[in-house]
């Protein structure tokens, strides 16, 4: 249980900057101190604000951890090119834009999920889940569309990339690079999914 938790507050309409300086500080002191250096009161401290500004916003550290890490990463597109590999390398890609600080910081955060069953929880529905959710759709359009058959797995083949991506930054601290995820896709995903070339289209 969540022993750094406070009971929701009321109070004056919230600032954005109290809020970005939060949850930069967040993502300092996990980088610097680990998961459990990351006290409501240090992170108060660090952003020079009351921990009453912290729960206004968030009900516990766990909350708090996942929103800093969230913010440093991107929101993922679902694309819709009109061909199989670019839609698998667009979300693919998603995997290869973190920099090194996002980087540092989801790796504290995987440290603790094995520690933590709710964090573990909170943060494969609000961080791992989406982008496993954009392969998936792109991969069931193309069932639709006829180009890959219907009894492949489709949730497995969809965790192929994610589950490299989060080894990459648990044990180098690093994204993956581009030209990994390019290769994952045509190397593995693509025999994976026995998918039928996208037809070329007609010249005039």
């Amino acid at each position: 249980m969540d022993t750094d938790a406070a009971p929701k507050t009321t109070g004056r309409p919230r600032d954005p900057e109290v809020e970005r300086g939060i949850l930069v500080a967040t993502q300092d002191l996990l980088i610097e101190v680990g998961y459990a250096g990351t006290t409501i009161a240090a992170v108060a401290a660090r952003a020079q604000c009351g921990k009453s500004a912290i729960y206004r916003r968030w009900e516990t550290k766990t909350d708090l951890v996942v929103a800093a890490v969230r913010a440093l990463h991107v929101t993922t597109d679902l694309p819709d090119t009109g061909d199989l590999r670019d839609d698998l390398i667009a979300v693919a890609m998603h995997f290869a834009q973190a920099d090194e600080r996002s980087s540092q910081v989801l790796a504290s955060l995987l440290s603790q999920l094995g520690r933590n069953p709710e964090l573990r929880d909170i943060a494969y529905r609000t961080i791992g889940e989406p982008p496993v959710a954009a392969l998936v759709a792109v991969i069931e359009r193309w069932i639709e569309r006829g180009a890959v058959p219907r009894d492949v797995p489709v949730r497995v083949i969809a965790g192929i990339v994610p589950t490299a991506a989060f080894g990459s930054v648990s044990l180098r601290q690093r994204a993956l690079e581009p030209a990994a995820v390019a290769e994952l896709v045509d190397a593995v995903i693509l025999p994976a999914l026995r998918a039928v070339p996208s037809p070329s289209p007609e010249k005039e």
